[in-house]
């Protein structure tokens, strides 16, 4: 399925042809394509479910909304000295169409990064390129691109989550889930520490300056619920522990989501 609209092709071609007759013949012009934004774009740290090792990479969702919720991206990372090209090359339609509808969306690796400022291109085709600098420093990812073709880059700036944290919630789509969920995370807060981080966006969720935190929409849940955010204050067993007697409570299972630093418990 094609992700580029019949009127974004003609209005690069009708740019190139009054590109073509008002340059001198000694002169390349300059192609300006101007357009709707087709995708919103993130900068964004996906830690793997196994281990919490994190990858560098792209969220992206497109702004069309498709029958399905599992239609995904589809794209090309090259990586060079100092450079990164990143091309989305369309939308995949998935085999068995599931969930109810919603925008193509997926993460993009990119891959580990040493400290340095990279040349960085994101493109739709040969025409339509988002250039700029990526810095990347002590665990920071700085993007500067001046002109955005096509996308929306809404979070340009990634914090890494230091190790040692844990994040998610815990569903409450009845009353009845709602003092179950509060007695999880009041467990939850006597075996872990407060969460000590500066304002800023760091991924699965973002930090206010008054300490308050929500969740990103590639982990956000759509209905009610308890969310969680602490700082592990000694092994993983413990929680692991507390989640599956949470899980497994014959009385009122609860459905809990937790993300951390050294996987998905």
């Amino acid at each position: 399925m094609p992700i580029f609209t019949l009127n974004m092709w003609i209005t690069g071609l009708a740019l190139l042809a009054l590109a073509g007759c008002s340059a001198p013949k000694d002169e390349e012009p300059d192609i300006v394509v101007t357009l709707d934004p087709e995708f919103t774009v993130d900068l964004y740290r996906q830690h793997a479910a196994a281990d919490g090792t994190p990858t560098f990479g792209l969220w992206v969702e497109s702004n069309q909304v498709f029958d399905c919720s599992n239609y995904r991206i589809k794209s090309t990372v090259q990586l060079r000295p100092g450079a990164i090209d990143v091309q989305l090359d369309g939308i995949g339609a998935p085999d068995t169409c599931l969930g109810g509808p919603a925008p193509a969306k997926g993460f993009v690796p990119i891959g580990a990064l040493a400290d340095g400022t990279y040349a960085f291109t994101l493109a739709l085709n040969p025409v339509i390129r988002s250039e700029g600098t990526l810095s990347v420093y002590n665990g920071r990812y700085d993007l500067h691109l001046p002109r955005q073709q096509g996308i929306d880059f809404q979070n340009r700036l990634l914090e890494s989550v230091p190790a040692g944290y844990l994040w998610g919630f815990a569903r409450t789509p009845s009353e009845q889930d709602q003092p179950v969920a509060d007695q999880f995370i009041q467990e939850l807060k006597s075996i872990t520490g407060e969460p000590a981080l500066p304002a800023g966006y760091y991924g699965y969720f973002t930090v206010s300056g008054a300490g308050q935190y929500f969740f990103h929409r590639s982990v956000a849940p759509a209905g009610a619920h308890k969310p969680f955010l602490r700082r592990l204050s000694g092994p993983a067993d413990a929680i692991r522990a507390l989640l599956q007697g949470y899980r497994h409570n014959t009385g009122h299972p609860l459905d809990i989501r937790c993300y951390s630093t050294k996987g998905v418990l």
